[in-house]
């Protein structure tokens, strides 16, 4: 099963539709919760798979290796994102093998957040 949900998002990145655009805030990064401030490198939407396909990684060097050890450890699991609206939305996040230091997630379309925005990056509460 991951491995059909890595190639439908791979597929989704060849893909170019509109996503939400403009920059946002995002909320400060706290090491203290587990929260990792990430910038989404690229943003994929496929409205008739109903998908967003986020390629991303961390915003500040600092949180390099906090990031690294997340997409390792947790890689296929559920994750919550927060971008300037607030609001935390849970997502798939897949480590990206061929890229180190990155990350993918998966997430119901329409997307959060835009292309270059930054958000925040956390473990579900019941994963704790």
């Amino acid at each position: 099963m991951p491995t059909k949900i890595i190639a439908h998002g791979i597929a989704v990145l060849f893909l170019v539709s509109p996503v939400l655009s403009g920059s946002q805030a995002v909320p400060p990064a706290s090491t203290q919760t587990g929260t990792i401030a990430c910038r989404a490198l690229e943003t994929h939407t496929d409205s008739d798979l109903k998908v967003t396909v986020i390629v991303f990684h961390q915003r500040d060097e600092a949180q390099r290796t906090q990031l690294a050890v997340l997409l390792r450890e947790h890689s296929g699991e559920m994750v919550e994102v927060q971008a300037g609206d607030g609001v935390w939305h849970r997502a798939r996040m897949l480590r990206l093998k061929s890229c180190f230091g990155r990350g993918l997630l998966l997430l119901p379309a329409p997307a959060p957040f835009s292309e270059r925005a930054e958000f925040a990056l956390r473990l579900p509460a019941d994963a704790h």
